[in-house]
Parts: structure tokens; sequence; C-alpha cells
């Protein structure tokens, strides 16, 4: 549908974000010959970037101390009490990666090497850790979709029973009748949710036939 152009209407806004659109389609412009190999080459070194960003983050610690929580205090967050990693501390909703640098210059120009980390790479990583959480859990969505795609939808169902669909689905499921259930998530007028509705009828519908 159209207005799922738009990554803000999107299903898994998240994984669909404008910094990590050229990680998430190079590779597919390549295949059909639209991504050149140079290009594909600075993608593969900013995917490469961003995970010893992440993991050098991660690795590296820091104690508590006056200075330190002094900054801390003037952006309105908790001082640290024991040692912590700088992905940890990141992670908190009002640090931004550039306190970070502001708060252990001699950590991030050991990092960098003095020559820097360019802005994108930053943006990246920032985000991948501050919704760490919530990006696993719509990637494991996403794979269960791709798994639940594959799943048969009987030619006797009826749509009209299913109560957890809306109006506009019963009526376009019907009248279309997909074989499966990724042919279904793609007819228009067929929400997120009436997807899930489908899927949960169809597991509960099999249960019942394997124990009759």
């Amino acid at each position: 549908e159209p207005y799922r152009m738009y990554t803000s209407r999107a299903e898994y806004r998240l994984i669909l974000r404008s910094d990590n659109a050229d990680l998430r389609l190079s590779p597919m412009g390549h295949k059909l010959g639209l991504v050149s190999d140079k290009r594909m080459k600075m993608v593969g070194e900013k995917r490469q970037a961003i995970k010893r960003q992440l993991e050098w983050l991660s690795d590296t610690m820091i104690s508590s101390d006056k200075k330190t929580n002094d900054i801390l205090a003037e952006i309105g967050s908790s001082p640290i009490k024991n040692a912590i990693s700088l992905a940890d501390l990141l992670r908190r909703p009002e640090v931004k990666y550039e306190y970070l640098e502001k708060m252990f210059p001699e950590k991030f120009g050991e990092w960098c090497l003095g020559d820097g980390t360019k802005d994108e790479i930053k943006k990246h990583v920032e985000m991948d850790i501050k919704y760490e959480g919530y990006i696993r859990r719509q990637t494991d969505q996403v794979e269960r979709h791709k798994r639940a795609e594959q799943k048969i939808i009987p030619n006797n169902i009826d749509y009209h029973e299913l109560s957890g669909l809306s109006f506009r689905a019963r009526e376009q499921l019907s009248k279309i009748r997909p074989r499966s259930l990724g042919q279904a998530s793609r007819v228009s007028g067929v929400s997120p949710a009436d997807v899930a509705a489908l899927m949960i009828h169809l597991g509960q519908r099999a249960r019942r036939e394997k124990e009759s």
C-alpha cells in the first residue's frame, strides 16, 4: 500500500531507518548491476566500522569519578557508582554520543587515532545501542514472519467467521482467496493485525486437526 513507502508508517520502522538504507539495499542493487564494486566496498567498510565501534563501546569500561558525575548531573543523568561500559552509559536516554566524546576525550582519541569517526557512523551506533532491545525484537518478528509466509491457507476457510479480522480484510481475503499467509499479508486492506489474527487462527486450526 502506498502509505507504507514512508518508514514512519512501515511495520518494522526501527529496522527500516534512513541511516541504514545503504547497508540494507546496496547488496540487492549490486546483484542487479545497479551498484558498483567500488560502492559495495565502501558499504562493506562502513559495516565493519560500525561493528568495530559497537564492540569497542561495549568493551571499554569507565570508573566513577567526580568530573564524570558532575557532567552527568548537568545533563540530568544519575551518577556512576560502579564500573560501567561506554555502551551502557550511551543507553541512557539523556546521554548522547557527543557527550561521551566530551567526557572521555582521551579514550575517543585513542580509538579514533586522531582522524575522528564519521557522523553517520556515530548516528548509526547511537541508534543501535539505544534501541538494541526493540531492534532485536523486530528482527525476531521479521524472522517469524518469513517462516510464517510459507504457511498454506486452507481453501475452505471462511474469513467472515474470523472475529479478529477487520471488515475490509474479510471482504478482500474472501474475494482474492490467497493461497498462503505471505500472499495474504500483501493484499490491499489487510493490516499487520489482520495477518496476526489469521496466523493465530491457522495455528489453532492446525492443533485441532492434529488432536483429532
